[in-house]
């Protein structure tokens, strides 16, 4: 999955991003837990679902620096 973040912030809402950050925790929790019970597919959905919202919290106004730091959050933003 290729995105195009946009430079300019459009929506600079801060309740939208910290729901979205919530949807973000939630996902990577169902993820993990279905990682760990092998479960492919919903392990590959669950990658797609938190990249829409990754790209979602970087339109309205996330900027990259606060998760360069992280160094499992490349490999959840990209989808397989």
């Amino acid at each position: 999955m290729t995105a195009v973040f946009p430079i300019g912030a459009t929506n600079q809402d801060p309740e939208s991003l910290k729901e979205l950050a919530s949807i973000a925790r939630l996902i990577t929790y169902a993820r993990q837990s279905a990682k760990n019970l092998n479960a492919e597919f919903p392990v590959w959905c669950l990658d797609l679902a938190l990249g829409a919202v990754l790209q979602e919290m970087y339109a309205n106004g996330l900027q990259t620096s606060l998760f360069e730091e992280g160094a499992d959050t490349a490999n959840l933003a990209t989808a397989h």
